[in-house]
């Protein structure tokens, strides 16, 4: 069983773990935190689960490669309504939460909004031209809600979900896997296959910095939360702290 994605619940008592066997079945567990009792498994999914969004408390909204997402009652275990609208798999989840949005990306290029309660797709959004790897709320922001998405064609794209609407693009030398905002909104940090980290301004979408990270792909990251670093994976198990160049006040 491969696992693809952890998420922590709102509260932060709980743990989801996402994976499963490709074409095979795709499956949840859900832990206690910090004890890492085992609480429930979720079985649902006819292929790997690939992403994870907590909703609330109680609901978790999970992605496969099976081209649906499935909203779960984490406490009872049982499955709720079933989202279909992405030909095909699943690769990542994005809710906003003030605006009760859920946001879906995948193999398919697209994006997909959706009105969890009801289960209405609001939006469908085809800008992307290869599969779409990973989506990336923006936090903190004012105005309308910002989404970044990370695709094999390349680019990092901007959206305003809310209304539907594509708000601009940076095109990058690789491939992107991952990404994910500091922690002001300021920028947006983006890992990809030639082993680098850039850092993109979400206005210019001009690539501020180009940092080597890895050796071969890098594949994840993580923005410490206060002070300028950055965790990068990649292949052979590579772990790798960056500090983003500057004084911490000059930072990006």
């Amino acid at each position: 069983v491969n696992l693809h994605d952890v998420a922590f619940s709102p509260a932060g008592d709980r743990l989801a773990v996402g994976g499963g066997a490709p074409a095979e079945e795709g499956s949840v567990e859900i832990f206690s935190w910090p004890a890492g009792k085992s609480l429930k498994i979720l079985n649902g999914h006819e292929n790997s689960v690939m992403g994870l969004a907590w909703l609330n408390e109680t609901t978790l909204a999970t992605a496969s490669l099976d081209h649906s997402v499935i909203l779960w009652n984490t406490r009872t275990g049982s499955r709720g309504r079933r989202l279909k609208g992405h030909s095909r798999g699943v690769s990542s989840l994005c809710f906003l939460r003030k605006e009760d949005v859920l946001v879906s990306t995948g193999v398919d290029q697209s994006l997909r909004v959706w009105k969890p309660g009801s289960g209405k797709l609001v939006h469908s959004l085809n800008i992307h031209t290869r599969p779409v790897h990973d989506l990336a709320l923006r936090p903190g922001s004012e105005g309308l809600p910002m989404v970044a998405s990370v695709s094999d064609d390349r680019s990092v794209r901007f959206w305003q979900p809310t209304i539907g609407r594509m708000v601009r693009f940076a095109r990058l030398q690789s491939r992107p896997l991952d990404a994910e905002w500091l922690p002001d909104g300021s920028r947006i940090i983006v890992a990809c296959t030639d082993g680098h980290v850039r850092v993109v301004h979400p206005v210019t979408v001009k690539v501020t910095h180009n940092i080597a990270a890895v050796k071969g792909w890098a594949y994840s990251l993580a923005v410490h939360p206060t002070d300028g670093s950055v965790l990068v994976g990649g292949q052979d198990g590579q772990l790798r702290r960056r500090v983003l160049p500057g004084k911490p006040e000059d930072r990006p």
